[in-house]
């Protein structure tokens, strides 16, 4: 299975930081944002990841290298002369994603969570169309449009999407974190060589058709960091973790020096 970084977006909401740097290279605690994406997808034994480009992409290329720094093997994709957008991106890197089997991982490269993808892996179905990283987050409530059921025999399914008429009953309404686990199948209703949204070509079509979407809500913290006060909110948070996790270990460390003595 391989994995792909979305990583074109303009960061519109980010000027004026972004007329100079391309968001996915955005510092959230001293890390860039692509950084942790590709290192979340190597800790989950996705090492051969495929990055598509746009607005200053040629930093995200000087960036990632090859990927045998993160010890991944990276390809990117840029996109030229338009941006192709989230369907139209994949639709470009089809045969790279297909050569990886019948499932890849995707990330969107402008989002911050502390989840470990290997249970995203682990809940994913095989034969469905995907499986959506999903969470709740009560100060985002206008990003809750992913519409799920947790009870009945489609219990951990999702139901329908914001926009899309509602066929089936749903139980509440989570937050699509930008990560999940795809079908290549999704692909193909998707237009090649144009700009194209994977929720309204690809997602949208597949639950037309009747295809399963299933939904992994793990516990943990998420940031959207399109604008400055989400990369603030995801860095300060990222602090305090880092710190824990620092006071943690040198607690262990002087029992295990007490102990010794």
């Amino acid at each position: 299975m391989r994995g792909f970084i979305l990583a074109a977006g303009l960061g519109s909401r980010l000027r004026p930081l972004t007329d100079g740097l391309p968001k996915p290279l955005v510092l959230v605690a001293g890390v860039p944002l692509l950084q942790r994406a590709i290192e979340q997808l190597v800790a989950a034994g996705v090492s051969q990841i495929g990055v598509n480009t746009f607005h200053l992409g040629e930093q995200i290329a000087a960036f990632v290298g090859d990927g045998s720094r993160f010890g991944a093997q990276i390809t990117v994709f840029a996109e030229a002369p338009r941006i192709l957008g989230t369907g139209g991106g994949l639709k470009n890197a089809e045969q790279f994603l297909a050569a990886g089997g019948d499932t890849f991982v995707l990330a969107n490269g402008d989002v911050w969570h502390d989840f470990d993808l290997r249970g995203l892996c682990a809940a994913h179905v095989a034969g469905t169309a995907a499986t959506l990283m999903v969470h709740r987050a009560a100060h985002r409530p206008e990003l809750h449009q992913v519409f799920v059921r947790q009870h009945g025999l489609d219990r951990g399914q999702v139901a329908h999407i914001r926009g899309q008429p509602v066929t089936v009953a749903s139980d509440f309404a989570v937050i699509y974190c930008g990560v999940g686990v795809y079908s290549t199948s999704v692909l193909e209703t998707i237009p090649a060589a144009t700009e194209a949204c994977l929720v309204r070509r690809g997602m949208e079509p597949a639950l037309a058709a009747g295809q399963a979407i299933g939904y992994w809500e793990p516990l943990g913290a998420w940031f959207d960091c399109g604008t400055r006060a989400e990369v603030l909110r995801a860095s300060a948070f990222a602090l305090r973790q880092r710190a824990a996790k620092t006071d943690t270990l040198r607690t262990g460390a002087a029992k295990t020096s007490a102990a010794a003595i």
